[in-house]
């Protein structure tokens, strides 16, 4: 990513993506496949940015019951099987001035996100809630709605954009029929989202 400051600033595009992981998760420990997958990266460049974070004492390695897989979701290790994990070091002194600056030169570019929906269909509406917002409550971080859902495109757009925002996206996707339906009779999912602080970064139904 040519255009990005902080891979530029730190000389590793890889470490760049992880420590957006680590720093807009501070207390979720990831192991060595689920924290390459999240930053997109090489098992081989996750495990050496590791030993590398870890020995600046950015992220500390522990043993974790419940840990968050490669696949995104968290399963509880029974036993004695317990797993390598590694998470934010919020005891490292210097720790909250790397997680400002982590987070000032990373913006989310909205025109980014509106981007890669558009090439998996014609999209009508497009707004950002939850995680987006800093309220993890909400039940969806983006609702988009197409005239037609491609699943398997539109999970693929998605998934790539997480490396840039250093977070999985909760999102829920409609047709642009049912999107204007679930608007008329106040949708509790649209009704939780649209009643709180939320970003509406396209409308093309000129409902919202």
């Amino acid at each position: 990513m040519t255009h990005d400051f902080l891979s530029k600033f730190i000389g590793s595009p890889a470490r760049a993506q992880m420590l957006r992981v680590f720093t807009f998760n501070p207390n979720e420990p990831f192991t060595l496949g689920s924290i390459a997958k999240r930053a997109a990266v090489s098992l081989a460049n996750a495990k050496k940015e590791l030993t590398t974070l870890e020995a600046m004492g950015v992220v500390k390695r522990g043993k974790n019951m419940s840990v968050v897989l490669a696949n995104g979701t968290k399963r509880l290790v029974k036993g004695k099987s317990k797993m390598d994990t590694w998470t934010l070091n919020t005891e490292l002194k210097q720790i909250r001035a790397v997680s400002a600056f982590v987070h000032e030169v990373s913006p989310i570019k909205y025109e980014t996100i509106v981007g890669a929906l558009r090439r998996t269909g014609k999209i009508s509406a497009v707004i950002l809630s939850g995680n987006f917002m800093g309220d993890e409550t909400r039940p969806a971080d983006l609702i988009v709605a197409l005239d037609s859902v491609n699943e398997r495109r539109l999970e693929s757009a998605i998934r790539g954009l997480e490396p840039t925002v250093g977070r999985e996206i909760r999102y829920a996707a409609f047709t642009t029929p049912e999107f204007r339906y679930r608007l008329t009779i106040q949708d509790r999912l649209i009704r939780d989202t649209l009643d709180y602080p939320h970003l509406v970064l396209l409308d093309k139904t000129r409902l919202l």
